[in-house]
Formats: structure tokens, sequence, C-alpha cells
């Protein structure tokens, strides 16, 4: 079935022809990232399983919202990624990145989990429980920035949270009016720029966003297997194998 018309369009036909490139080009990472996107899926026994520990724990039922959420991130992001529409994907990357952030903050600290829930989500626990979490004294947003310095606020951790930052930053370069990705959507013809027809396999770009991709699924299964200690035994194989080959392949990247 066609999206745009009842024959196959230029649009579908280079989105086509992209997919086709870009796992050419990349024939490891989307492998890689094609496997964990799978795992991914298949752990959602695991937070079925791990449901019984939510009358207890707001970092775990938070936790799961937010899971449940990068999962599906990151498959919208991995398709923009195959079809080079790479300012999307870098737009929907920087969710998946702050959804990462707020996890470990979750399990760093309950309570900031518990206040995240929604009011309705709060009742459903015991006023004993209620009464353990309910320990801050002022609302929190929580921000991006903030909850990355409170994640990483040790002085051995500055390194990550200032590489974090600048991961951040550039994610963010994709939403801003003076965005990246206009590299990708405007051609020139003659002095003029002009908007292009379709978007463009750039090799720049493409490595930026399979990279970017990598680093955001290997981030999902930290905060995972940091959120569901005890739960997740029986895919330790796989999550370790999936690690294994992860940093074996970012290693060509790292500069």
């Amino acid at each position: 079935m066609s999206i745009f018309s009842s024959e196959l369009s230029k649009v579908e036909e280079r989105i086509v022809q992209n997919s086709f490139k870009t796992k050419q080009i990349f024939p490891e990472e989307t492998r890689l990232i094609e496997f964990g996107l799978r795992l991914l899926w298949q752990l959602t026994e695991v937070t079925n399983d791990a449901k019984k520990g939510f009358p207890t724990k707001p970092n775990l039922l938070a936790n799961v919202n937010l899971f449940g959420r990068n999962r599906q991130l990151l498959l919208n992001a991995y398709f923009c990624m195959l079809s080079s529409n790479y300012g999307t994907q870098f737009v929907i990357s920087r969710t998946v990145l702050e959804n990462n952030n707020l996890m470990r903050l979750f399990n760093l600290n309950p309570s900031y989990a518990y206040e995240w829930l929604t009011v309705d989500k709060q009742k459903q626990f015991s006023e004993d429980i209620q009464s353990k979490y309910s320990t801050l004294t002022e609302k929190k947003q929580f921000e991006p920035f903030w909850v990355l310095k409170k994640v990483l606020s040790q002085e051995k951790q500055k390194k990550a949270r200032k590489d974090t930052a600048r991961i951040y930053g550039q994610l963010c370069e994709y939403t801003h009016p003076n965005f990246l990705g206009w590299r990708e959507i405007m051609g020139k013809q003659g002095e003029n720029e002009v908007l292009l027809d379709l978007p463009t396999l750039t090799s720049e770009n493409a490595e930026n966003a399979v990279v970017m991709t990598l680093f955001l699924i290997q981030g999902t299964f930290k905060t995972f297997v940091e959120t569901f200690r005890g739960y997740w035994d029986h895919y330790a194989d796989q999550i370790y194998e999936w690690q294994v080959r992860f940093n074996k392949l970012i290693a060509k990247y790292v500069r």
C-alpha cells in the first residue's frame, strides 16, 4: 500500500533507496540496532513481572512508563534514520536522552519519582508509602539540565556530565531555528538556497545519526538494568551480548 498515492511516489522511492543505502553503508551498526530494538520489546516481559513491586516502589511505576516511551521513540527514531530524516530523528532522540536521565534520577531518589507521578497515581499508594515519599519541600519541574546535574553530581562524574550536556546540546541544535538539519533539507541553485524535494543521505549526517542511535539504546539498557534489578536475569545473556557487540563497534567512532 502506498502512503501518498495509488502508486509508489518519488518520496517513497527515495525513502526505500535511502534505507537500502544506509544498511549497505552501516551493515553491522543497523544489525546491532535492530537486535537492540527487538530485545527492548522482549523486555516487556520483565516490566510485567515488575508490577508486583509497584505498590511500594514509585520509581518502578514511573520508570516502566518512561521505558515504554523510550522503546517506541527509539523505533521511530530508527525509521527516521534509515530514511535520512536526521533532523526528525534527533528531535525524537532528545526526548530519549531526557527520559534516560529521569529514570536514573528516580532510581537515585524515589521521592522524585513519586512527585513526578500524577496525583491520581500517587493516591494509589498506601498512606504509609505516601508519607514515606512525600518528602520534597518544593515542587520540582524536572528541567533537563537540573536532572542531569542531580544524576551526575559527584566531582568524579564531571566529565560524564559535560559529555552528556554536549550530546544534549547537539540534539537541541536540530530543533532550534539555527539548526544543523538545515544541511539535509536545503540545497543550492547557483547563489540561492532552495528547499530540497526529498531527504538526502549524507555520510556525515548518517554517521552521526547511527552513533547517536547506538548510544541512546545503550543508555536505555543501562537505566533498565538499574531499575529492574532482580527481574531481568532471564535476559542477562542477551543484554550482555548486545553490550559486548556495542563496545567493539563503538570503538571505531571514538576519536
